[in-house]
């Protein structure tokens, strides 16, 4: 029943936002036919003006002109017989327009009708002398007769009052279109501007076409070449010859401090246009990025939509902390939270950082580049070491002033597990009770009423749950599906964006506005987020350009914490609903007093969960944030090529993180009538827990440029900039919590203090960034051919001591187009370029390395106990405080070094390019901790010694061309990286937690000449079937993971003696099996680096259709799953199990590849091993999309309101191929959403 009210509030809640939405759309439409409402009024306005008038005898075109002069109209007369052939009289006084003109026109049989400031007259045709009419058709009309059309040349000007045109009669026009050498085109698209009507040329490059009149203006293309714009005029055979588009070497690409022609580049930059932007689905547009940009690797954490995903540019930069590559909005460069801060102080779930590129409208973005080399990044320093992401943002285009307006809206759906049932469940765990042979392996009674809830029994008695012949059995209990209650089934998800923009000689703008709304796939994990942008660029004068640009962004989540893993492995006994409860959720607890405190026993057993569904429907989680970006900036160019520019840049952001813990006597414990305030398991007067932290950052940015650019002998191309750049980055926070709330309220955040003062705290916390950089960089190219770039630039930051702040970061490249040689005759070859290069770049991101060459004192986890001893175990106690690390000034950057070299190729009439770049990046001076004796009382210090390459290889292939009316664009790209350690402090490999993912910190080894993403663990040997197995086995191999060879029997795993102990040579572990099995035997299972990342798209249209579609995967990479190992585990009497484990080792299937279930697991079959290793490997549609585009002459019929409209369906990860044994390879917690969506773009 609450299920159903459930739905039923949310039905209203769409309802209500049907209805508010539709009232803005409502508005939008009121304004537009307002527009076309007025244009109308102003039709009738014209038809209102009096006219006086008298004529006798005079011709209609006389007529006409006398009507025109007092009226400041136009007149445009259709039809093939002369208006000096009419004649008439007529005699008004100060009588309106309206009248006067069925009076004059009327006795020729013509009528009329009002466009704009223009009265058209139309009737009857007639045709020349000599000409015929057949089925109704018109025939083509030859040249020689079209001279029978007596008009006079001045009805001819089309700036005349009165002209005449004979708009019926169709031309036929014939031609040839060639290429710049002259040869054949075949297959060129020859339109009628504005219409769908054309041609195509044959295998000659010959065509004909009728076109309606003089004033026809045709338009070719062919994919490879400029399109042209040709008036038809009096011409009836047409020569046309189409030069060779170079409009993708002429592309201009954001880099650092500036622009760059693609064909001029000579480092390693990926480009994603608006248009791949804006086809995905969700509100993070660095997804475009997937498939899309080589060497660049995204990973989506999860379906969350509050998550941010990862992104790596060729590889893995460190293993301390930060491998995020910088981002640069509009030059300015945003500062996320990173670990290693203040962020961490708090603890908890509220510091997880925002993500960036959700603070940014996905429809607002012109382009994303993305700096992959040192010398294409170098001129960021010390910030660039892991690349750079350059987002530029729209502006507006030179034209007409256009509104557009563009919704989407979709559902998304996840899956979920398979998992055991009610009986399945009983049994399974039967057989785990019954496998133990262990006497001292200890379980929960969970007996009513017991004072002793933990006290042990041995295995023979079953947990009474699982006994039927105990009064608390459940095994005859229905099952109940927590995922299906908590997973948001066809979650609905809707975006509304509204566009401003234009632009003339002197001023161009951009405004928008938008809101994007998303339901989680958990239930209560929703995202809503507003956007709105200004960007304003006004030129002054000649020399003087001052511009505004402007972003702001309300991002509003809620996240109670939940995800399906957690969900799914409730008992499934174990129920959602309880009508006699508070809140008709069921309690998970049952109460009871022991002595003067509290206790509870789980009614559903071990594994009892707490109840989910409450928890998101009860508890309390936001995240909201507020940002605004803001630029202005100066630029002054006195002389030609000369340019001086000055920014200053502000990011301010205020996050404001909620969560309210109200659960604690609503649904853990049962509480049948009892007053929750006096007699609840809690303590007395609780509702609850709070937490509430407040963030405010802000960010200055000042930046000024002098770029000079200026050509020599038209052939010596110099371009020089030079650049100050100072940032200052601040940010403060304060944690509030309270426990044992007085009070609750409508509002979470007015609810009453705790009155446990003891558990009260308040934490307030600030810190401030500097850094100051000095940048040159020198571009020279010869005649297009030869290139040379040089930058350097200079950093500090006071992340290190003042003698080792600055750093020096280089970088040269160069590059050389071959095809504009004389020597080089491929004739199918259009462009062929090689470039190559070096360069540095630094990071001062390390997690463990901020202000650590500083003396930190510790004041608050430090005290003194003096006369403790006999009778006195505590003793007093007494604060004090001491010095936790060891300090090392010498700390700097850890730099990155890549060398490259590149090849670009446009073929084939420039329909096909080819792009391969090698790359070797080589990371030193990572930190990493020096081992110190014990005695000295400190942590350990840091110092630059690490070093790790990775080597790699980028390649993209693209085509595109068109056959008639069909068009399509096909490409693909594949990289390949290998990361490789060089270097370590002493050889000493080490284990870092977190570094893969959600590894422990005993599985991701560090160790020189492996990969930084390596598994580290034991691999299986294979199945016992036997006792005599066992006894052979362990009489040669003992396994220090098995405590007694008693307990372990057939069907449990053993694990393979692969090294040994160290020796004198091998320091670390021999690699000669030693007869046993112990932690040197652990070794490289898998990596979770991927060998090689793809993607693959494809674009087709077909007059006014479209179908574009990207593919991305990865491959050779393995992960440890998670998931499985804690839902195949089969070693505990709690939680609930994959239905894979239905297969798992019995007597009766013994060949299974699964181990037996057994509680306490006594041959360590859940250690970390190869069982556990599967490929990550996948083949995923990121989006598709199918749409149309109304033709413009049909809108034309329409009304003159709308100058495009096009709509669309789509999807995102709607097939999504692998092998992996779960729902979803990059994260089965929380996997991705498969989303289907409608859409609508109009422009105004």
């Amino acid at each position: 029943m609450k299920k159903t009210l459930t739905k039923i509030g949310r039905v209203l809640y769409y309802v209500q936002s049907a209805m508010k939405y539709s009232a803005f759309l409502f508005a939008i439409v009121c304004s537009v036919t307002s527009m076309s409402i007025a244009r109308d009024s102003y039709g009738q306005q014209l038809l209102d003006t009096p006219v006086s008038v008298q004529f006798t005898n005079a011709t209609l075109s006389e007529a006409l002109h006398h009507i025109a002069q007092q009226t400041r109209v136009q007149f445009v007369f259709v039809g093939a017989e002369p208006m000096e052939k009419k004649t008439t009289s007529l005699k008004v006084n100060k009588q309106s327009l309206r009248t006067v003109l069925p009076r004059l026109l009327q006795p020729f049989g013509l009528s009329y009708q009002v466009i704009e400031n223009r009265i058209v007259i139309k009737g009857p045709a007639s045709l020349p002398a000599g000409e015929k009419e057949e089925s109704g058709t018109l025939q083509p009309i030859p040249q020689e007769a079209r001279s029978q059309f007596h008009v006079s040349p001045e009805l001819r000007r089309p700036n005349s009052p009165v002209i005449q045109i004979p708009s019926y009669l169709p031309i036929r026009i014939t031609g040839r279109v060639s290429d710049e050498k002259g040869g054949a085109l075949p297959g060129v698209n020859i339109i009628i501007q504005g219409t769908p009507q054309g041609t195509t040329t044959d295998s000659d490059g010959n065509f004909q076409l009728e076109v309606p009149d003089e004033r026809t203006v045709l338009v070719f293309s062919f994919v490879g070449y400029m399109s042209q714009e040709v008036p038809v005029g009096n011409k009836t055979k047409l020569e046309i010859k189409l030069a060779v588009d170079e409009r993708a070497l002429e592309e201009v690409v954001v880099v650092g401090f500036g622009e760059r022609r693609r064909k001029d580049l000579t480092g390693s930059v990926s480009t994603v246009t608006a248009e791949a932007i804006e086809k995905i689905g969700t509100a993070s547009p660095q997804f475009a990025l997937q498939g899309n940009a080589t060497g660049v690797r995204v990973i989506n954490t999860s379906g969350n939509p509050n998550d941010a995903p990862q992104i790596f540019v060729r590889g893995i930069g460190t293993w301390n902390g930060d491998s995020q590559p910088l981002y640069v909005v509009d030059g300015q460069i945003l500062e996320p939270p990173r670990a290693g801060n203040e962020d961490e102080i708090s603890g908890g779930g509220l510091n997880t950082p925002p993500n960036l590129f959700n603070l940014i409208n996905p429809n607002d973005i012109e382009s994303i580049s993305v700096l992959k080399d040192a010398s294409a990044a170098a001129v960021y320093g010390s910030r660039a070491a892991n690349g750079v992401v350059l987002i530029t943002t729209k502006k507006g285009k030179r034209g007409a002033p256009s509104v557009e307006f563009s919704t989407r809206l979709g559902i998304k759906n996840t899956p979920t597990y398979s998992m055991l049932n009610t009986p399945q469940f009983v049994d399974l765990t039967r057989e785990m009770f019954t496998n133990s042979t262990n006497p001292d392996v200890s379980v929960e009674r969970n007996l009513y009423g017991r004072q002793e809830p933990n006290d042990a029994v041995r295995l023979t008695s079953f947990s009474p749950q699982f006994d039927p012949e105990s009064p608390y059995f459940l095994g005859n209990s229905p099952t109940y599906n927590w995922q299906d209650a908590l997973v948001n089934r066809n979650a609905p998800n809707q975006t509304y964006d509204v566009k401003v923009s234009g632009a003339n000689d002197r001023v161009d703008y951009y405004i928008s506005a938008g809101l994007m709304e998303q339901e989680g796939l958990v239930n209560r994990n929703n995202f809503r987020r507003y956007t709105g942008a200004i960007n304003l660029n006004v030129k002054v004068t000649d020399w003087l350009k001052v511009g505004v640009n402007y972003k702001y962004t309300s991002q509003l989540s809620t996240d109670y914490g939940g995800d399906i893993l957690t969900v799914a492995t409730a008992p499934p006994w174990q129920p959602l609903y309880d009508a006699n409860n508070r809140y008709g959720y069921a309690p998970v607890l049952d109460p009871y007093r022991f002595g003067n405190a509290w206790q509870g026993i789980r009614i559903y057993g071990q594994g009892s969960k707490s109840n989910a569904l409450a928890l998101s429907d009860l508890n309390h989680g936001s995240f909201d944030i507020n940002r605004s970006l803001g630029q202005f900036y100066v630029e002054v160019s006195p002389l030609a090529g000369l340019k001086f520019r000055g920014s200053l840049n502000l990011d301010y952001s205020k996050q404001d993180r909620f969560s309210l813990a109200a659960f604690s006597i609503s649904n853990v414990f049962r509480i049948d009538g009892r007053d929750p305030r006096t007699e609840s398991p809690n303590a007395p007067n609780s509702l609850g827990r709070m937490e509430h932290r407040i963030n405010n950052t802000f960010n200055f940015q000042s930046d000024f440029t002098t770029s000079y650019t200026r050509t020599f002998a038209n052939k010596h191309n110099l371009d020089l900039t030079a650049a100050v750049q100072d940032q200052r980055h601040s940010r403060e926070f304060v944690n509030l919590s309270s426990e044992n709330l007085t009070y609750l309220t409508e509002d979470p955040k007015n609810t009453g203090y705790g009155n446990d003062l003891a558990n009260n705290s308040s934490i307030y916390g600030r810190s401030m960034r500097f850094w100051f950089g000095l940048v040159g960089r020198a571009s020279y190219n010869y005649d297009s051919k030869y290139y040379l770039d040089f930058s350097y630039r200079r950093d500090a930051s006071n992340g290190f001591d003042k003698a080792y702040r600055w750093g020096n970061f280089y970088s040269i490249a160069g590059a050389w187009r071959i095809s504009n040689e004389s020597f080089f005759n491929l004739p199918f070859v259009d462009d062929l370029k090689i470039r190559g290069g070096w360069g540095q770049a630094g990071n001062d991101q390390a997690a463990v390395g901020r202000y650590a060459f500083l003396s930190r004192v510790n004041t608050g986890l430090t005290s003194y106990r003096w006369g403790s001893g006999a009778g006195n175990a505590i003793g007093n106690i007494s604060l004090g405080a001491m010095v936790n690390d060891f300090p090392n000034p010498a700390l700097s950057w850890e730099v990155s070094t890549t060398t490259y070299l590149g090849l670009d190729a446009y073929l084939l009439k420039n329909k096909m390019n080819v792009t391969l770049e090698w790359y070797n990046r080589v990371t030193s001076g990572i930190l990493q901790t020096v081992d110190l004796p014990l005695s000295v009382g400190t942590n350990n210090p840091l110092f630059n010694i690490g070093e790790m390459e990775n080597k790699g290889l980028d390649v993209l292939v693209g085509y595109s061309n068109n056959i008639r009316d069909f068009s399509y664009n096909i490409s693909g790209n594949i990289s390949f990286v290998r990361n490789r350690v060089t270097k370590l402090y002493q050889g000493q490999p080490l284990f870092i937690a977190g570094l893969l993912e959600r590894n422990p910190a005993d599985i991701a080894r560090i160790e020189e000449g492996r990969s930084v993403g390596v598994i580290w663990g034991y691999k299986v040997g294979g199945i016992f079937q036997s006792q005599d197995e066992i006894d052979a086995h362990f009489a040669n191999t003992p396994d220090s993971n098995v405590g007694n060879i008693n307990f372990v029997e057939p069907g449990d795993m053993y694990f393979q003696d692969i090294h040994g102990n160290p020796t004198e040579t091998e320091r670390f572990y021999s690699k000669t099996p030693d007869g046993r099995i112990n932690e040197n035997d652990r070794t490289e299972i898998g990596n979770t680096i991927p060998g090689y990342t793809y993607g693959f798209n494809l674009s087709l249209a077909w007059k006014g259709f479209d179908i574009s579609t990207s593919f991305y995967g990865e491959g050779d990479v393995q992960k440890i799953n998670f998931e499985r190992r804690s839902m195949e585990a089969m070693s505990g009497g709690g939680p609930n199990y994959m239905a894979t484990t239905l297969d798992r080792w019995t007597p009766e299937n013994r060949q299974s590849g699964m181990p037996r279930a057994v509680f306490g697991d006594p041959a360590g079959n859940n250690r970390i091993s190869d069982r556990w290793v599967e490929s990550a490997a996948f083949f995923r549609l990121n989006n598709w999309q199918l749409g149309y585009t109304v033709p413009t002459m049909a809108l034309s019929k329409i009304n003159n309101v709308v100058r495009s409209l096009r709509f669309y369906v789509g999807g995102e990860n709607n097939l999504y191929l692998f092998r992996w044994t779960g729902i979803d390879p990059v994260n089965g917690s929380f996997p991705l959403p498969r989303t289907f969506s409608v859409g609508l773009n109009v422009r105004f």
